[in-house]
């Protein structure tokens, strides 16, 4: 799975007004509250690269929603290119019950949470192309594209740039980097506040 993910410097509001001039379709809000854990020690979470830091990690995920109840432990796998862009992630899921109980057993094996925040999703839609707009506090605001169905066949390369392609198309005040690792971003900011 190929996926963007870039920063927008505007108001919610404006984001959605430029989606649905641009013929996006609102489909639903939901919250992804995400809780990373890892096998490394709090030092270590702390001067690793991004990838080093996810490949030993798990994450406690609840995604919260009008039409859903989701509970997972998650673990993904990124494939990255030689400027950092993740160009490729697998994903394995496992369903659980008890979101506390997850946690804290994995802080009972002595795990370390490096990273604890939430994501508030909107969800758009035209055609095959779906846009979540997410909002998390003290980050701000991105925009997450995945591949669908007309380019999976090309090159993680080929679709990288189709949906860098498209987010452009929007004319939003963007950031440069269409890989934002979300999470390692918070895990930076939160350690400038504790400096």
């Amino acid at each position: 799975m190929t996926e963007i993910c870039v920063q927008a410097y505007t108001a919610l509001e404006e984001l959605q007004r430029k989606l649905e001039n641009a013929g996006f379709e609102f489909v639903e809000n939901y919250n992804n509250s995400d809780t990373y854990f890892s096998i490394l020690n709090e030092n270590d979470v702390e001067n690793v690269d991004y990838k080093t830091l996810l490949d030993s990690s798990l994450i406690v995920r609840h995604i919260v929603g009008d039409s859903c109840d989701i509970k997972n432990l998650v673990y993904k796998k990124k494939t990255l290119d030689e400027n950092g862009n993740v160009i490729k992630e697998i994903k394995t899921k496992l369903k659980i019950d008890d979101i506390d109980k997850a946690k804290q057993m994995f802080s009972s094996l002595g795990l370390t949470c490096w990273c604890d925040y939430i994501n508030h999703n909107y969800e758009y839609k035209k055609g095959e192309i779906s846009i979540i707009v997410q909002y998390v506090d003290s980050l701000g605001l991105f925009i997450e594209i995945e591949e669908f169905n007309s380019i999976k066949d090309k090159s993680d390369k080929e679709k990288f740039a189709i949906l860098k392609d498209i987010v452009n198309s929007l004319n939003l005040p963007l950031g440069s980097d269409f890989s934002c690792k979300k999470p390692y971003m918070y895990l930076n900011k939160t350690k400038e506040h504790h400096v």
